[in-house]
């Protein structure tokens, strides 16, 4: 349990800390008046630090140690959360929201390699899983809760919440720098070896491919998570729905992708890695999802859907993430790429999505957009995977 509250606890604290930023803005600019095209651009510039810096941040992690920069990371969303209460129009929030970009590729790239490289902590596969479940709970904790406490006439209180959870992320941090067991590098080589290759691993340049696919399947996860994470507060509450409902939504969607997750986590997922099939099967359910949310407004069928959507973002952030971690020794580089991709992601589908609610199509159609979105990485992967050599002996 200590383990578990000093290691995994700091990522449930800042991705809840994190996610109540980006929803309370959402609504806040509803309340200053601010077009959608304003939030996407918004959310597309602070994105673009995140992706800019998050290799060179990653690769930064590699030379020193990894805990400073997680130190750093906190200290400036702790910065941004106490400045935000304090804008009042778009020339602020322009100013003070890169810094939460800053922060994140400061954060991410150095926690999920230093998290991959600790001994004593099980199987990667099961780290991953158990640093899955903990920010996928943050996630999705944070947007209930800035839809429960937002109001017009004080609507500040998710920032100062964001605030206090980022303070008790450093101090977590520094918590589990004062225990005896803390990470030490592993040998990469033994971990390979330590591994039934024969089983699980297909030949290198195979497993290079699959990544590559992962990639390409969390990017436009990712992308339309955008949409549904930061322009989707905005877009409902201008439908008429209320900011409750929009909640219980994305409690919906972090529920089932917490719940994946622990499915991801266990032995019998191996027998889903480097395999295609289930990697288009769940993208396939999430863009009939889309499809579904934007041609009705019906809260069960949009319950469904974003349950549907959680699924097929646990699969394909799971299967970036640990294909990138597993048997490499420069893993602040491979989780730098794997950030950076999917910031990518998540800057382009609210900017696109954004630009597109304020066009002549509604308030719905980035989710037409997002459904198109999915189809397309679907058939992106089908011309990579195309390219395994027939002599591998893998099927996709």
């Amino acid at each position: 349990m200590r383990q578990l509250s000093t290691v995994y606890l700091p990522v449930l604290l800042l991705d809840l800390a994190y996610s109540s930023i980006l929803t309370n803005t959402s609504f806040y600019t509803s309340y200053l008046g601010l077009s959608s095209t304003f939030l996407g651009i918004l959310m597309a510039v602070t994105t673009a630090f995140f992706v800019v810096l998050a290799i060179p941040f990653g690769r930064l992690s590699d030379r020193i140690e990894r805990r400073y920069v997680l130190y750093a990371a906190c200290l400036v969303l702790g910065a941004v959360s106490i400045g935000l209460p304090r804008c009042r129009n778009s020339v602020h929030l322009m100013l003070i929201f890169p810094g939460i970009g800053i922060s994140m590729a400061l954060f991410w790239p150095a926690y999920e390699a230093w998290l991959a490289e600790r001994e004593g902590g099980g199987k990667l596969i099961h780290r991953v899983m158990l640093f899955n479940l903990f920010w996928s709970i943050g996630i999705t904790l944070g947007p209930a809760f800035s839809s429960y406490l937002y109001g017009d006439a004080n609507p500040f209180k998710p920032f100062y919440l964001a605030g206090a959870m980022v303070l008790l992320t450093l101090g977590t941090i520094i918590a589990n720098s004062w225990q005896t067991s803390d990470a030490l590098k592993t040998d990469a080589s033994s971990e390979i070896a330590a591994e039934p290759a024969e089983t699980l691993y297909p030949p290198q340049p195979v497993r290079t491919i699959y990544l590559n696919i992962a990639r390409c399947a969390n990017f436009t996860s990712w992308f339309t998570l955008g949409v549904l994470r930061r322009l989707a507060p905005k877009l409902t509450k201008e439908m008429g729905m209320v900011p409750s409902t929009f909640g219980n939504l994305m409690l919906t969607l972090g529920g089932v992708q917490t719940m994946a997750f622990l499915i991801l986590g266990t032995g019998y997922s191996t027998r889903w890695h480097y395999r295609l099939a289930p990697m288009l099967i769940v993208q396939l359910l999430a863009a009939l999802s889309f499809l579904g949310i934007w041609r009705l407004q019906h809260t069960l069928l949009w319950i469904f859907a974003f349950g549907v959507i959680g699924v097929s973002a646990a699969f394909t952030y799971f299967s970036s993430l640990y294909y990138g971690l597993d048997r490499h020794v420069d893993k602040g580089n491979k989780s730098g790429w794997h950030e950076a991709i999917l910031g990518l992601g998540i800057l382009l589908g609210p900017l696109l999505g954004g630009i597109l609610a304020d066009s002549r199509f509604g308030t719905q159609s980035p989710y037409l957009l997002c459904a198109g979105a999915t189809v397309i990485a679907i058939l992106v992967e089908i011309f990579i995977v195309s390219k395994i050599p027939k002599s591998s002996g893998d099927s996709p």
